[in-house]
């Protein structure tokens, strides 16, 4: 786990966010796993309950419990990650990224997710993602 910390005024406020950096390793083949990470269906299928997107790169993900955020892919490069920008985000350079790393010598495969929280949450921010790359573990055999 990577983290970066800065801190961010809000209306008065002033809290620290942080970027978390969380690596899976995963039996998986880059292009496989790539779909799972930017496909509508890929995301709905682990990460959020329900996807939408429009105009081609807005996403609307929602969850089970009335949660929603919406984002827009704003870099993927195809077999190797996806960005997302968060709107809402307490700062512009704030982005939720989905990573694919492959090893050079031995050919693992790891999924590296980014994104920017309140400093602090970190347990809980890594315990939510601990959660959704086991069921994408599970979907796809790894």
């Amino acid at each position: 786990m990577v983290q970066d910390s800065t801190k961010v005024s809000m209306k008065g406020k002033s809290m620290n966010r942080i970027k978390l950096e969380l690596e899976y390793p995963l039996r998986s083949s880059t292009h496989i796993l790539y779909q799972y990470i930017s496909t509508p269906s890929g995301l709905q299928s682990w990460f959020a309950d329900h996807v939408e997107v429009s105009s081609g790169s807005k996403y609307l993900f929602r969850w089970e419990d009335g949660t929603e955020t919406h984002a827009v892919m704003i870099k993927n490069i195809t077999n190797k990650y996806v960005r997302f920008q968060v709107d809402n985000a307490p700062s512009p350079d704030e982005f939720m990224e989905f990573r694919i790393s492959t090893d050079d010598i031995t050919n693992d495969v790891e999924l590296i997710v980014t994104e920017f929280i309140n400093d602090g949450e970190e347990d809980i921010a890594a315990s939510i993602w601990d959660s959704a790359v086991d069921n994408l573990k599970h979907i796809i055999g790894a």
